[in-house]
């Protein structure tokens, strides 16, 4: 008889990312979904790890490939901003005629947000800096 070991790998566990942090986390991605119009949101980890993706069904994207866009632009733009002024990165947006994308830094965690509204881009803006500064303060602890 062959004894098979199962291992139970826990969302997030090769992160650093607790079941507690879970739950600290979750109230901040309610608080950005309820107040900001917007397709599509992803939790990436500060390296560009996906954590977590959720779009609406007409909004068809990829989680994969939303989340590698955005590591993508993560790195483009740390790399830039670190050269021309000396800082960390805020966050960047990207603007289309019919979209947008919104990607704030959140200590380890990046927030990651698009949506088709133009008209609602800045109240977005607003809403992951709330919850970008909570998220930070969740991870000091």
């Amino acid at each position: 008889m062959k004894i098979i070991e199962v291992f139970t790998i826990q969302f997030g566990s090769d992160l650093g990312i607790t079941n507690d942090d879970i739950e600290k986390i979750s109230p901040e991605i309610t608080f950005i979904t309820s107040n900001a119009e917007i397709e599509a949101i992803a939790l990436v980890s500060s390296e560009g790890y996906q954590i977590a993706f959720s779009a609406l069904p007409q909004y068809q994207v990829d989680g994969d490939q939303f989340c590698g866009l955005a590591s993508a632009l993560l790195m483009t733009g740390r790399s830039t901003i670190q050269q021309l002024f000396q800082e960390d990165l805020s966050e960047i947006i990207l603007r289309a005629e019919d979209g947008y994308i919104v990607i704030t830094n959140a200590g380890k965690l990046v927030i990651v947000c698009a949506g088709t509204e133009i008209d609602t881009m800045m109240k977005t803006v607003k809403v992951m800096r709330v919850a970008a500064k909570n998220l930070i303060k969740i991870f000091e602890e």
